[in-house]
């Protein structure tokens, strides 16, 4: 029954992004992380993200500005590969607490920590009026890709950090 929610989950949560454009990590990776160890949720949140960018590249890819796809995307992938990386290997660091909820004994570690705060953080700067006003030129386009990957191979959240 776990992979056919799964499975329904991430079927639904790729149509819905194709029209938002964004969203896949942030609604995928907390469902992974109920049924797999968050290293895994994440890997697999980026197992599906390839395959939904790369049906999506056949449907509309010849509308993208190649440009911004060069200088945004590939710090982007380079950057990803740090963030996993940087993921796998901080894997033995002990939890900052624990506690029991639900009749189960939850930890929290420092990756988990800091990805919560980081949604926490941009979030709020979403509901802040002046930062829906703050815009970058495009020379900022392979520093915004550095950023995004990152803490996508980190996190399995790039769109939304």
């Amino acid at each position: 029954m776990e992979y056919v929610i799964i499975a329904l989950v991430a079927f639904f949560v790729a149509i819905l992004t194709f029209f938002s454009g964004f969203g896949l990590g942030t609604i995928l990776t907390p469902v992974f992380m109920i049924f797999f160890p968050v290293e895994l949720a994440i890997a697999l949140t980026g197992v599906v993200h390839f395959f939904n960018n790369i049906y999506k590249l056949f449907l509309v890819g010849r509308n993208a500005d190649k440009q911004v796809l060069l200088r945004f995307g590939i710090p982007a992938v380079i950057a990803a590969f740090f963030g996993a990386w940087l993921l796998l290997n901080i894997n033995d660091v002990q939890p900052l607490f624990a506690y029991d909820a639900f009749g189960r004994h939850l930890k929290v570690y420092p990756v988990k920590f800091l990805i919560s705060i980081l949604l926490i953080i941009f979030a709020t700067m979403d509901l802040l009026p002046w930062f829906n006003k703050l815009e970058f030129g495009k020379d900022k386009l392979p520093l915004g890709g550095a950023l995004s990957g990152f803490f996508g191979g980190l996190s399995g959240n790039q769109g939304a950090l």
